[in-house]
């Protein structure tokens, strides 16, 4: 069949490895407590105000 050669072709253009993009680690910041105080500036209490 001549679509085989063509598929092959298809095939070897989509599987070549590329190098992969080096991963930065997300750094997240100290978690916030739900009786502290709200980050948002409120005042309230984080669990009575943004939760």
């Amino acid at each position: 069949m001549a679509i085989e050669p063509a598929g092959h072709a298809v095939f070897r253009y989509w599987s070549k490895e590329e190098p992969a993009a080096p991963r930065t680690p997300v750094v997240s910041g100290p978690k916030v407590g739900r009786n502290d105080p709200c980050p948002c500036g409120s005042g309230k209490k984080y669990k009575k105000c943004c939760l």
